[in-house]
């Protein structure tokens, strides 16, 4: 059974079923938990140059 914390009810945390579980989460009432802190983070991408400025001679 899993866990959950709904948008309705965010201060409860609830047991529900599989199928129940489906349904809130189709209608869009679960709150995400966040990844936890030991997560590795995603990269940072890549930094590009800045492309020099065209002199006007």
């Amino acid at each position: 059974m899993p866990t959950v914390r709904t948008t309705l009810q965010p201060h409860l945390t609830l047991e529900v079923g599989d199928v129940e579980y489906l349904d809130l989460k189709r209608q869009g009432l679960l709150i995400e938990e966040k990844a936890p802190a030991d997560a590795v983070p995603a990269a940072a991408p890549a930094k590009t140059p800045p492309v020099a400025a065209k002199s006007k001679d």
